[in-house]
């Protein structure tokens, strides 16, 4: 049988990746182990949170599906960060986790143009050097422009109860453990990670009674531009350990194979440790928070608490905890070890540098996070479905999307540990937040037709209304009357009522703690304009000279960012560059001068020679 786009994997990244191409019109074949597990959570019950918010939402403005599921499923809705600057605001969904794979399901399975198939893959077919097609175990062949490779924790998985271990990709299902030999061959660099998840709680044994209360945000905006109001169904709880929990920890850490004496396990990651790492590399510390989140009905989630530790360590760490003295654990937590390749074999398409056509994405370039994955994903199918249809790629810049940074540092730095997202990763922050995902990559989503009807409608409205706000704020003035009695109804800081005078109402909602939905009164042509522009309007009004700012450093390093190198330059041809540098620049092919200054070894004077080198050759 004969497709376009094959995806060998179903869970974010691979739901994304098939949803992509065969959005795009391209005959696409989904290849997982158990069709019942597609989009399947396999860690904590929620979507988003710093950095990770703004990726669901580049998810949405490039038309996928994550963004809608996780509103969907949505249980709580929250706002993170807001008194931190529009940068760092987050928006994070606790979902129901049976909901979330229902939705994703029904959707997979109603996808136009789109195949779904049991299996396992085992070898990736090439022609003449080239993705030709995928085997699978049971022998099955299936013909393709592209394949995207996708999986999760399930190449060559091995789960760690403790010092017991088991292969498996999750709990309670099998690993898939044929395909590496086919990367190997194929010449792809193949490593091991690890990671480790939270054991789950019986909530009917839990004492909530006098931990702190988190409830949702009814201001929280959803995901998806298609979505309605957040649903805040339940409350989440914050407790703490305790000096007595972590020397329960230190007493058994050795039952941690991520700990043990003959430790095989490779690196976990830093910025989600787990909290044998946290006692480890923390001792000064006397507490850790723990967040309780509704895991569906029965079960709750202890946020801050993955482990690999014993299951016996585990339940007398629950129990030492405040509210869980008398808590059941009712699966326990576990370490997980995997493969991936080495991302810096892949173009920031996340194709191949070796086999043309063939794709990867998610945790097999070493990330962790639903997010990543599931962005990671969409790209991928998106390049997939360009090389399948003959199209050429398509690049995402830094200062484009968050995920135009992460894709950049994969395929330029690569990864020791799982990567995780971050604000703090992207030097342009400020212009790359999550109420501004849609318009920024609004015109890509366009160009590759990437968005339905309906939210092309959404996007031209949100535009007009943004133009339109900002036109209103900047022309309409207020008079001293006007502004007494919006300061008189209105929570504004005391430092914020002085010098009032007529003004323009653009000047007034400079104030910190002026909000633009305090001018409806006085501004009735704002009713006329999508509350979903409101933030974007409010953010761009206030922080005018920080975005300025940076919009011109973008476009003076741009010359440099965007100076291509030849994809077969011999670096040893290049004047003044050390032998260090072209080993380096040999081995990770980096296609602009920009890419070549974020390599680790790379000097100002190698790029200096690069950029004279270059000059002289286009002269």
């Amino acid at each position: 049988m004969v497709f376009d786009v094959i995806v060998v994997g179903g869970g974010h990244a691979g739901l994304e990746a098939s949803l992509a191409a065969a959005r795009l019109g391209l005959k696409t074949l989904l290849v997982t182990q158990r069709l019942e597990t597609i989009g399947t959570l396999s860690c904590n019950p929620a979507f988003g949170g710093p950095a990770k918010g703004g990726l669901v939402r580049e998810v949405d403005a490039l038309g996928g599906y994550s963004s809608r599921g996780a509103d969907g499923a949505a249980v709580q809705c929250r706002v993170l960060g807001e008194k931190k600057g529009p940068a760092a605001r987050a928006t994070r969904n606790l979902v129901d986790r049976t909901t979330y794979n229902l939705l994703a399901r029904q959707f997979a399975a109603k996808a136009q143009g789109l195949t779904l198939l049991a299996g396992e893959a085992l070898e990736v077919l090439t022609q003449n050097g080239r993705v030709a097609g995928l085997k699978l175990v049971d022998g099955r062949e299936f013909k393709a422009g592209a394949v995207v490779l996708t999986g999760g924790t399930f190449w060559n998985g091995r789960i760690y109860h403790g010092l017991d271990s088991e292969p498996g990709g999750r709990v309670g299902e099998g690993p898939a453990t044929r395909l590496k030999s086919s990367l190997l061959s194929l010449g792809h660099r193949v490593g091991r990670l690890s990671t480790s998840t939270a054991p789950r709680l019986l909530v009917k044994t839990v004492d909530f009674s006098g931990l702190e209360e988190q409830p949702g945000d009814p201001k929280a905006r959803p995901f998806s531009a298609l979505s309605g109001p957040p649903k805040n169904l339940v409350s989440c709880y914050l407790t703490w350990t305790n000096p007595k929990t972590h020397q329960i920890a230190r007493d058994n850490i050795k039952t941690s194979i991520i700990y043990a004496d003959d430790n095989p396990v490779s690196a976990g990651p830093r910025y989600c440790p787990s909290f044998e790492d946290k006692i480890h590399h923390f001792p000064q510390r006397s507490r850790h928070m723990v967040f309780l989140e509704p895991d569906g009905p029965d079960l709750i989630y202890p946020g801050g608490l993955p482990t690999g530790l014993a299951p016996s360590a585990q339940q007398a760490i629950i129990n030492s905890i405040e509210g869980m003295e008398k808590t059941v654990i009712a699966r326990p937590g576990y370490a997980i070890e995997y493969d991936f390749c080495d991302p810096t074999q892949l173009a920031p398409t996340l194709e191949s540098l070796l086999v043309p056509g063939l794709f990867m994405a998610g945790q097999i370039n070493g990330t962790s996070g639903y997010e990543e994955a599931g962005s990671q994903g969409l790209w991928a199918g998106v390049g997939a479905a360009l090389r399948a249809s003959g199209s050429e790629p398509f690049y995402l810049k830094r200062n484009e999307a968050l995920l135009g940074v992460m894709l950049d540092d994969l395929t330029v730095l690569g990864v020791v540990e799982p990567y995780r997202m971050f604000t703090s990763r992207a030097e342009w922050r400020l212009l790359l937040r999550e109420d501004n995902a849609d318009l920024r990559l609004g015109p890509i989503a366009l160009r590759l037709n990437l968005l339905d009807p309906e939210r092309k409608a959404l996007l031209t409205a949100k535009r007009r209304g943004l133009a339109e706000g900002l036109r209103l704020l900047n022309s309409v003035r207020l008079s001293l009357s006007q502004l007494k009695d919006l300061v008189s109804r209105h929570p504004i800081e005391d430092k914020d009522k002085s010098e009032l005078g007529n003004q323009l109402a653009a000047d007034f909602l400079k104030r910190p703690s002026v909000k633009l939905d305090y001018l409806r009164e006085a501004l009735p042509e704002l009713d006329q304009i999508p509350v979903a522009a409101f933030l974007t309007i409010e953010t761009e009004i206030k922080f005018a000279g920080y975005l300025t700012r940076q919009e011109r450093e973008v476009k003076r390093l741009a010359n440099q960012e965007n100076l291509d190198l030849p994809k077969n330059l011999d670096f040893r041809a290049v004047p003044g560059l050390s032998r260090e540098a072209v080993e380096i620049l040999d081995r990770a092919r980096p296609l602009t001068l920009g890419q070549a200054s974020r390599l680790r070894g790379v000097t100002p004077a190698s790029l200096s020679a690069l950029a004279i080198f270059l000059r002289k050759k286009a002269a």
